[in-house]
């Protein structure tokens, strides 16, 4: 069943998560940028000794010319950075003599400088990989634990009309895309827009007029990535989908392995395997050809602007004369680096918009309403069990499946819903339990409305014991304890005990610290029904739900377990489902259910003496 269709996010939407994390961890980013601001100055502090270096290493031996606060800012940078540099070697007493003493001096000086940066550069990184990764995991955990709170607040007929392929694949895949995406960006949104300005403050300083070149050079480079982000997004959007395909047909496969072998389907099944991975692949590849396209534009643009860059150069040394060599090779530095930092931001804000095809996925778990019965509700108290179903209506598709279903069941009895599949019992069970609302009429319990009580409260008064048992991959006292967080083990063994699987629990070398294994693969069938079945007792319901509860024992343990849950209805109202008519004879009730409408109730002793439906029944399973 495919999806509904939702709005695709934009990259403002993406932009506002991420603004809604910084907003929730403002100390966390504090210290990002402020890392990110002295890893800027720790690698551009460097660039600036090429304006002394490049000074004594082109005019050796010149003698340094007296400056005046009238001079150049580069000129009086140089005279004082070579005076400190031979005072630094005469107070650590290493500094050159002879004839190259001051030039030496000030090589060693930049070496120095150098060093140090070098150093306290490394620590800032160091730092700096660490808070801005953590900022992006933890960006990405808190979407994902918004994700499964969300998830537990649905109603089950969202988990109708989707695939758990596609879900799984949304809260890892995407999710994971997610995480790949903010930690790029992370290592590159904070620190190269301050590398941009750090190369923007160097050249301002010394050679103010290459700027120009700079403000023409950057929105060259950017142009391209930008132009094909569209493209990016879309197809990654497209890649992810096929992706959730893929991941749907593998958990088909390991779902109903049993059923895949018992068919021989295992070709068929490798083969939609093999396709949707081909399609996933081949769509991979048409995102790789936008972002590869995004980047070849760049290169070229770079190269004619590098290009351009040189003749600007060229001329103002050799024809105009007004540049000095070290001023040549101080422009040169930034703006090269300068086209690293674009790029790496433009890849940035293009996999921002790679991730709203991921974000897509994730916003329509988000945005889907959660469920109205989790909202508040009035109190329950003390429950006797009283329940009451008033002209209810209910349907999934078109066709109603529960069609003015009356009921009354007085507190402490036990009702049995019986009649031919389809009919409407699981249906029944389904908004009694308050997992549908039906759409007419109303359920109510103690002559209340359960659409005004608390869904919480409400289940902490009831149990169920379903066709199919849902273990969990845990041990086995824990998957019984679940039925009442904080039960003694005195209990749980009680319970244990009433279902008949205590003795079998014991006798293994773990005892209660077995594991049941996912989805109680290391148990058989009616162990895992009794364990589910002990789960409900602990519980001590006031209403209790057995949906063929006994369905997967043998003959002896069903009646070992029979009596069990006979003992456990009493004085409980009881809602039992059973095909095999002879384990509901003693029920206090019998409704017959027949195309969502209650065809007959009564005794098993009445029904048999009325002759209708259920004696029929009773005759088909008896011959």
């Amino acid at each position: 069943m495919s999806e509904p269709s939702t709005p695709r996010v934009s990259v403002g939407t993406l932009l506002r998560r991420i603004w809604q994390a910084i907003c929730a961890h403002k100390a966390l980013v504090a210290a990002f940028v402020l890392l990110g601001v002295f890893e800027t100055a720790f690698s551009k502090l460097p660039m600036v000794l090429i304006k002394p270096l490049g000074s004594v290493m082109t005019r050796p031996g010149e003698a340094p010319q007296p400056v005046g606060p009238e001079a150049e800012w580069g000129d009086r940078f140089n005279a004082w950075f070579q005076g400190a540099s031979n005072d630094l070697a005469a107070a650590l007493g290493i500094g050159f003599t002879g004839e190259h003493a001051m030039e030496m001096n000030t090589v060693l000086g930049c070496a120095i400088v150098a060093v140090i940066c070098g150093i306290a550069g490394a620590i800032c990184i160091y730092f700096l990989q660490i808070v801005s990764r953590y900022f992006a995991i933890k960006m990405v955990a808190d979407l994902r634990v918004e994700m499964a709170r969300h998830i537990l607040n649905l109603p089950l007929r969202f988990f109708g009309s989707r695939r758990m392929g596609d879900l799984i694949s949304k809260v890892t895949n995407d999710a994971g895309a997610l995480q790949r995406s903010f930690e790029l960006v992370c290592d590159n949104i904070v620190v190269d827009p301050l590398m941009i300005l750090g190369n923007v403050a160097i050249l301002a300083w010394f050679v103010p007029e290459a700027l120009y070149v700079m403000a023409v050079m950057i929105p060259f480079f950017a142009i391209p990535i930008w132009r094909q982000g569209k493209r990016v997004r879309r197809r990654s959007q497209k890649s992810l989908e096929a992706m959730g395909d893929a991941m749907e047909s593998m958990n088909q496969i390991l779902s109903g392995i049993r059923t895949v072998k018992a068919f021989q389907l295992e070709g068929q099944r490798q083969r939609e395997y093999e396709e949707n991975n081909r399609t996933f692949l081949k769509r991979t590849v048409q995102m790789l050809r936008a972002k590869a396209t995004a980047m070849a534009q760049t290169f070229v643009a770079y190269q004619v602007a590098f290009a351009v860059l040189l003749l600007l150069l060229g001329w103002v040394v050799l024809v105009e004369g007004k540049l000095k060599f070290e001023d040549v090779a101080l422009v040169i530095a930034p703006l090269t680096t300068t086209y690293q930092h674009v790029k790496r931001l433009t890849r940035s804000i293009s996999t921002l918009q790679e991730s709203t095809g991921a974000m897509d996925g994730i916003e329509t778990i988000l945005g889907a309403p959660i469920d109205d019965a989790l909202r508040g509700g009035r109190m329950l108290g003390e429950v006797r069990g009283e329940v009451e179903l008033r002209d209810v209506w209910f349907r999934y598709g078109e066709e109603p499946v529960l069609r003015g279903l009356d009921l009354v069941v007085p507190a402490g009895t036990t009702v049995a819903l019986v009649g031919p599949s389809g009919g409407g019992k699981s249906t029944t069970l389904d908004v009694i339990m308050r997992f549908h609302d039906p759409e007419k009429g109303a359920v109510l319990v103690d002559g209340i409305d359960l659409r005004e009580v608390n869904l919480a409260d409400y289940r902490r008064h009831t149990a169920v014991v379903s066709q199919q048992p849902f273990l969990f991959n845990d041990t086995i006292r824990a998957n019984i304890a679940c039925g009442k967080p904080g039960c003694t083990q005195d209990e749980i063994e009680a319970a244990a005990r009433a279902a008949n699987i205590h003795d079998f629990i014991v006798s293994q070398p773990l005892g209660y610290d077995t594991l049941a294994g996912e989805r109680g693969c290391n148990l058989s069938g009616g162990q895992m029904q009794r364990i589910t079945i002990a789960r409900a007792i602990v519980r001590n319901p006031a209403i209790l739900f057995l949906d063929e509860a006994t369905s997967a024992l043998d003959s002896e343990n069903e009646e070992l377990v029979q009596r069990a849950l006979d003992n456990l209805r009493k004085g409980r109202t009881s809602f039992v489902i059973a095909h095999r008519l002879s384990t509901i004879v003693s029920a206090d009730m019998i409704v017959v259910l027949d195309q969502g409408r209650v065809v007959e109730t009564g005794t098993h002793a009445e029904l048999l003496a009325r002759g209708g439906a259920y004696k029929r029944m009773h005759e088909l399973q008896s011959n």
